[in-house]
């Protein structure tokens, strides 16, 4: 054979092969495992939310993307987690937005007294552009805001008398978050702040080392608050914002098929939560109730006198976040207010 007729028949055997190999698929992408966090306990709502979400992550991707949900701080507090995110050694996490503030001020915003007066404003808020804002920011430190939520709203408990009116905080001993604003919160309605951290709260209540408290139900009911408390006022003073997140460098190193998976499921488990948590929070009051509390309403006129009286935190609060970025905040919540359906 001569030369080039070898060198013909070379080339021809190397283009067939590379049409061969043109027309076979690609591998399939090996199966993903993501490892997500959260601070609470496996029967709180944020547990729950991040189940739901690892049932449909593994459902819409076919089994390539698998979520494992570790509870109870087994990853760490909040803010640990939120450093283990952006470093990429945690994939997902459910957190407290106020701890996000730390690096994101404006996130501060969401735990504001007396900003929302229902649930579903805080939904409608944050589906919108202030959301968008918000999670741009968050973005820009490391983190993809995959949804907001939150587990209804913070109320009172203590073992002195029930809160009507906001003259009755008048020198209850009251444990709340390591967090400025609700030590100058509770300071200004006249009670006597003291910030403990969670793990701390039910032997604090047990031994009277304070008189009280403040969460929101899922927090009251999981840690056992009705054994130990006997008071439980509404006062709805601040929503207990939550979100879900997932780490930049995790983000990163999803396709964009995978990531519209993602955002898509987590969408799913915030309709999930949204449609469910009204039903969840009438189970823990009842569950209250039958332990033996005495449950109170505070009317929205006694939520409003509250709210003026805190009005110097407030003040103080907006110039933290900044001014503008507030004003423009409680304008879009009016705006949603006015909007709803009455």
């Amino acid at each position: 054979m001569h030369a080039s007729s070898a060198i013909r028949r070379g080339l021809l055997l190397v283009a067939t092969a590379t049409m061969l190999a043109a027309a076979m698929p690609l591998p399939a992408r090996a199966q993903q495992a993501l490892k997500a966090g959260t601070s609470m306990t496996p029967d709180h709502p944020a547990a729950l939310l991040l189940r739901k979400f690892s049932e449909a992550l593994d459902a819409r991707s076919g089994g390539k993307l698998k979520l494992q949900v570790l509870t109870g701080g087994v990853l760490g507090a909040d803010v640990q987690m939120q450093n283990q995110l952006q470093a990429g050694t945690q994939d997902v996490m459910t957190t407290g937005t106020a701890t996000m503030a730390s690096q994101v001020r404006e996130m501060a915003i969401l735990d504001f007294p007396f900003v929302f007066q229902t649930g579903a404003e805080f939904d409608r808020v944050l589906d919108g552009p202030m959301g968008k804002l918000l999670s741009d920011k968050a973005f820009d430190k490391g983190w993809v805001v995959l949804a907001y939520t939150h587990n209804g709203f913070r109320n009172t408990t203590n073992s002195r008398r029930p809160i009507t009116r906001w003259e009755d905080f008048n020198g209850l001993k009251l444990r709340v978050i390591q967090n400025a604003m609700y030590i100058d919160m509770f300071k200004q309605l006249g009670a006597n702040p003291t910030p403990m951290p969670v793990t701390e709260v039910f032997t604090a209540l047990e031994t009277r080392t304070v008189d009280g408290q403040e969460n929101p139900l899922p927090q009251i009911v999981t840690m056992k608050m009705q054994e130990v408390q006997k008071y439980l006022s509404m006062t709805q003073h601040s929503i207990n914002s939550e979100a879900l997140l997932m780490g930049r460098k995790t983000w990163d190193r999803l396709n964009k098929d995978e990531q519209a998976l993602v955002m898509a499921a987590a969408g799913e488990a915030k309709a999930w939560k949204r449609a469910n948590l009204g039903a969840m929070e009438a189970a823990m009051l009842d569950t209250v109730k039958k332990a033996g509390m005495q449950v109170n309403d505070v009317s929205l006129a006694e939520r409003q006198r509250m709210a003026v009286q805190l009005k110097p935190v407030i003040d103080r609060q907006n110039e933290r976040v900044g001014e503008d970025f507030a004003r423009a905040f409680y304008a879009e919540v009016e705006r949603v207010r006015a909007a709803a359906p009455r």
